[in-house]
This record gives structure tokens, sequence and C-alpha cells, in this order.
């Protein structure tokens, strides 16, 4: 691994860079704010930020804070955090594409997500970090074309053996993206709300106890309410 000069932490989301920043790690920090694990996508890099802001119902400065940070990754020395959830593994494949091609970052391996841990549980972890092999990077490269190609649901059965919380994520995220009829979290809160689950904090607790519960509900509280209001139902 390279020294410290240069050293450069990729994180999902703003929690966790927070708790990054209590670490005392040395090094950089860069943000992924957005995922393409939920809502509409394009390969079209021009046309994505007003797409996304457009769907996240985001104007001016705002915006900003959606989509990669530019020129991604490009330091000697690149370390990716990104936990287990499809939320957080699909942005991960996102870096990975991003990478210029040379570049071989390290990963440190996560059984949750980083804003889920005490800081002071960083710098172990950051010494078991692993570099990545290039055969690994192409492979989850080709993995981002058929999703930019197909969507979610063409990746349903994909998995890379070093990457181990890929394919429970893609299985997961393939769910939400069938090829006819609605997908697996709108399935969830019709019957949620058909019992009588009307309130948005009391909607996720219960998605809470049907996902993994090393990160519950993902997906996130917009998106659950962007869900129930294309189902027409309003919210108490």
């Amino acid at each position: 691994m390279a020294s410290h000069e240069g050293l450069i932490h990729l994180h999902c989301g703003d929690v966790s860079a927070a708790v990054h920043r209590r670490s005392g790690l040395p090094g950089a920090l860069q943000v992924w704010r957005d995922s393409p694990a939920v809502g509409p996508w394009t390969s079209d890099p021009a046309h994505l930020p007003v797409l996304r802001a457009a769907w996240w119902g985001v104007t001016g400065p705002e915006t900003r804070g959606l989509g990669a940070p530019q020129n991604p990754a490009r330091a000697p020395e690149p370390v990716l955090w990104f936990g287990p959830d499809p939320w957080e593994q699909a942005c991960l494949l996102w870096v990975l594409a991003e990478l210029p091609g040379d570049t071989l970052p390290d990963l440190v391996l996560l059984d949750r997500s980083v804003g889920q841990l005490p800081p002071t549980a960083l710098p172990p972890l950051f010494a078991q970090r692993m570099l990545m092999d290039g055969a690994v990077i192409e492979a989850a490269r080709d993995l981002w074309i058929r999703f930019l190609e197909g969507g979610w649901g063409a990746l349903g059965g994909c998995r890379i053996p070093s990457l181990p919380h890929l394919a429970p994520a893609l299985a997961r995220l393939a769910e939400d993206h069938p090829a006819v009829g609605p997908g697996r979290t709108r399935r969830q809160l019709q019957g949620l709300v058909a019992q009588g689950v009307r309130d948005l904090p009391s909607l996720l607790v219960e998605l809470r106890k049907l996902e993994d519960p090393r990160h519950g509900a993902w997906y996130g509280d917009l998106v659950v309410a962007k869900m129930v209001d294309a189902m027409g139902v309003r919210l108490g």
C-alpha cells in the first residue's frame, strides 16, 4: 500500500463522513450523497444531475450535493468505505465505474455502514484494508454497464466473490425492479397501509423489521414518502 501522503477516503453519505472526521485518520475526504439504488438513472453524465435533482425535488445550491464528486479518487491511495446495504453497494459500483482505468483502490470490508459505527472503530478497520485487484474492478464495471443497459432487475443473480455484500444487495435491488408488477418495497407498503399504518415514522419502523437487521430500511424516509404518494395514499 502507498504512504499516507495523497490518501483520500471515499464515503457514502454525510453521516458516515461525520463519523470519519472524528476518527483521527489521516487523509482527505470525498462523499457520495446520491445512490443509483433508487429513482431514475441515465448513462448520460450531462443529463444525470438534472434528472436526479428533478426526482429528489431539489433546486439551486442543493443540486450540488447530488452525484459523484468531480474527478473521483484521482489520488495515489483511494480508500473505499461502503457498507453492505443496497444503497451503498450500488454506490460502490458507481465509484468503481468512475475510477481512472489504472487506479487500484483499497477496500475496507464493513459489516454495517460507517454511520452506524463509533469513530474509534475506523482506525482498526483502516489497518485491515485490502488492495483491490484489477480484475475485480473490471468485473464491477461490467456490472455497472449491465445496470445502465437493463436496470437492476437484470443483475439479481450476479456476484463478485471478493465483494461479499454485492450479491445480496443486487438480489434485493432486483426484487424492487421485477419485470412485471410492483416491486418488493411497494408491495410491503401496500400491505402495511392496508393494515392501517398511515404515518411515515410507523411505516419506517415496520419496514425496518422486513429488511436485513444490519441496515434496516436502507432507502430512507424520502423514498418511502414518494412511493406512498405515488400510491395515492395520504399520510397522517
